[in-house]
């Protein structure tokens, strides 16, 4: 019994370049099996992504997020500087 034969709808990763089947986007796989390891890698390289567009309250939001951490910074290293000067 061949191990596809229990699901014709699935391909493994090998059955495309066999049957000369063209390679299409609803079988992924068969992409990865054909491709070297360094086409691959080299492939995923190219692939890049630009910056996404935030709405008006999310950069309010991380601007507001980074604010707070560098006020928590300041915090405790004045702690830790007074903790230090205290100890002596």
């Amino acid at each position: 019994m061949e191990p596809n034969s229990q699901r014709p709808d699935k391909r493994g990763p090998g059955d495309a370049p066999a049957n000369g089947e063209p390679i299409s986007l609803e079988h992924p796989e068969a992409a990865l099996a054909v491709l070297e390891a360094d086409q691959l890698v080299a492939a995923k390289q190219r692939t890049r992504f630009g910056q996404r567009k935030l709405s008006r309250s999310v950069r309010i939001l991380l601007w507001g997020l980074r604010i707070y951490v560098v006020t928590m910074l300041i915090i405790v290293l004045v702690s830790v500087l007074r903790a230090l000067h205290g100890s002596r």
